[in-house]
């Protein structure tokens, strides 16, 4: 496994936003909600890519829903790239590494569980690339390439409720976030311009005709994994060992 350090630029932007942190219970609660509450964050994306899906249904619109398909190839590419580089590259969160200049949020009884006590501080949990912002980048730019205004409403809604909370609480670095960006606009790119997911999701539509009920139930639950940030399939090595008693 490869060290990776932050320095320079990287650590003061942290600490520029960082020190707004823990000085206004209304924005630290707010911060709070955006990091924690997927419901009015990841959640928010996966309902327009859904939506897209529909309209192209209600329209009998291909491009539509091709593009809502596109949407989870880039998810699933982007996500792939991400994790291979968790897996060889150590690199401690500004809340780890620089602990005693890391402004920590106000907490109340009200807003603990939303900073769960302990996660953010775990070194073992490394923060390069964001996975979290790639997945939500994932999701803004293949809302771009369908259509243009709501995907730049989608960008910024990322910029605000996904990307600024990590400064402000010190949990990521500009790079790890930027590096995330650009994975996910690299695998946006590939994936509109590769005739091989064109077919893929040619296929998927001729089984979405031929076995509706099991194509819906299926995208249903693909699209509340999504939404939940695939925490199931993180944690399920961790239950299958705890069932085993390992």
């Amino acid at each position: 496994m490869f060290y990776l350090s932050h320095e320079g630029l990287d650590i003061e932007v942290v600490k520029f936003f960082n020190q707004f942190c823990g000085k206004s219970q209304f924005l630290d609660t707010l911060g709070l909600i955006f990091l924690s509450v997927d419901a009015l964050r990841t959640a928010i994306l996966v309902s327009i890519i859904i939506g897209i899906w529909a309209y192209g249904q209600s329209k009998n619109d291909l491009f539509s829903k091709k593009k809502a398909l596109s949407i989870l190839f880039i998810i699933v590419f982007s996500l792939s790239i991400i994790e291979i580089l968790n897996a060889i590259i150590n690199s401690p969160r500004p809340i780890v590494t620089y602990e005693s200049v890391i402004n920590n949020p106000i907490i109340t009884k009200n807003t603990k569980a939303l900073w769960v006590d302990g996660w953010a501080r775990n070194s073992k949990h490394g923060s390069f690339p964001s996975d979290t912002v790639a997945l939500l980048a994932a999701m803004a730019f293949g809302i771009f390439f369908w259509d243009r205004t709501i995907g730049i409403i989608a960008i910024l809604f990322v910029t605000f409720a996904g990307i600024l909370p990590r400064l402000y609480f010190g949990l990521h670095y500009p790079s790890d976030m930027i590096i995330g960006l650009l994975i996910s606009l690299i695998s946006c790119v590939v994936v509109n311009k590769l005739k091989f997911f064109d077919s893929i999701s040619n296929k998927l539509i001729e089984v979405e005709k031929k076995s509706p009920f099991l194509f819906g139930t299926i995208g249903f639950y693909t699209s509340y994994i999504i939404a939940d940030k695939f925490i199931l399939i993180r944690k399920l090595p961790l239950w299958i060992k705890a069932m085993l008693g390992n």
